[in-house]
């Protein structure tokens, strides 16, 4: 390789300027701690230099992980495993660099106002009906028609009558058709040393419902005003408490669009962090095949990996197409794929390796279940 800029054997030194070992004038680098030998100072022309050289290394490793992962399902986990890795990227940050590139193209074409705008309008159709539904009724008459009925039909026993009677009359006052308004449930509100004797899950239970119902009613947004008003502590706990139930009115304000957008940009680190979960249960799978939990989780980011992949190509084609058809054919293609990686880099034979796909497959969508309940349920309390 021919020497230029800061490598020219004219600015090498006799000893490391970072760690101070002795080196010769042959020495591009310090076989200490891997410096360059230069003391030449740091130009313009060297860093970009520098930079661009580096990118390049680094497309030839990407370049052979990318064909591996594509073209030869497992091939990639089996000689990374096995101690072939110079050629490749590594896989924990190959992984991370597509799914990041990955939900920056879902994210060019997700909609959030579009689905909460379906949404309110399913809300809105749903209650005109009921609406609707109620100002054609005449309750009046249907209660003297099925009377009538009743009276009329001589094969029912008294007992039976007066059974029935009280059966309409539950499905009268409890039916959203046919009852009025009912007045709204009474929020009680405690004091500061009430709430203070109460036990934890209790207390965060009845200062939500309170502070929901003061917003609510007053639509006050500073915690400080509002703690001052009920005359409660300005403490930490309570502040919380009281921006929580701000953040819930706000989720049915514009139905889950604040929380979905929240959700989706944290996906990336959610995913990356229950993947070694999805790798512990396929080490359960293949707990009597000598591999370690760490190999079992590099197989895991690759096939992630690659499901993003083909999952990314396919919306772009979907957006060109205009259809969903494309997405539908990359989630068989990466099943197949799946099926595929797992026979060469666990080298089992076809009938075991399809019953502990199946088995896989129902494990994912027990933690994916499992996953997006605990992301849920955490999202409300942090975003």
């Amino acid at each position: 390789m021919k020497n230029k800029g800061r490598f020219l054997k004219k600015y090498r030194g006799n000893e490391c300027l970072n760690c101070g070992v002795p080196l010769d004038m042959i020495d591009r680098y310090c076989h200490n701690c891997g410096q360059i030998n230069t003391t030449k100072k740091l130009s313009l022309k060297d860093f970009f230099g520098e930079f661009f050289a580096s990118i390049f290394s680094y497309d030839s490793r990407l370049r052979h992980t990318i064909i591996a992962l594509l073209f030869s399902p497992g091939k990639i986990s089996k000689d990374y495993v096995e101690g072939i890795r110079v050629k490749y990227a590594n896989p924990f940050r190959f992984y991370l660099s597509v799914s990041i590139i990955f939900f920056i193209i879902n994210g060019l074409f997700i909609d959030f106002d579009d689905f909460s705008t379906g949404v309110e309008d399913k809300i809105s159709f749903g209650k005109d009906a009921v609406n609707e539904i109620k100002e054609n009724v005449d309750v009046d008459s249907l209660k003297q028609k099925i009377t009538k009925d009743i009276k009329g039909n001589k094969g029912l026993s008294v007992s039976q009558k007066e059974e029935i009677a009280k059966n309409i009359a539950e499905i009268e006052n409890t039916s959203p058709f046919f009852t009025e308004e009912q007045e709204p449930e009474k929020i009680i509100y405690y004091s500061q040393e009430q709430i203070d004797s109460m036990g934890f899950f209790k207390k965060s239970t009845k200062l939500w419902t309170m502070y929901d119902d003061h917003y609510d009613k007053t639509g006050e947004v500073s915690a400080i005003r509002a703690l001052t008003e009920l005359n409660h502590k300005k403490n930490r706990f309570n502040k919380y408490i009281y921006h929580r139930a701000i953040k819930t009115n706000s989720i049915n304000d514009n139905y889950g669009r604040e929380l979905l957008e929240f959700i989706f940009n944290k996906l990336p680190f959610i995913i990356f962090f229950f993947l070694p979960f999805f790798a512990l249960s396929i080490w359960l799978l293949y707990v009597r095949r000598p591999f370690t939990y760490m190999e079992h989780l590099v197989f895991t980011f690759h096939t992630q990996t690659m499901f993003f992949i083909l999952i990314g190509i396919s919306i772009l084609i979907d957006q060109i197409i205009k259809s969903k058809a494309a997405s539908g054919i990359a989630i068989w293609i990466f099943l197949f794929y799946l099926y595929r990686a797992m026979r060469k880099f666990y080298n089992q034979g076809r009938g075991k390796t399809i019953v502990k796909f199946l088995l896989l497959n129902v494990l994912f969508f027990i933690l994916a279940g499992i996953g997006s309940a605990i992301t849920i349920a955490g999202s409300i309390f942090i975003f």
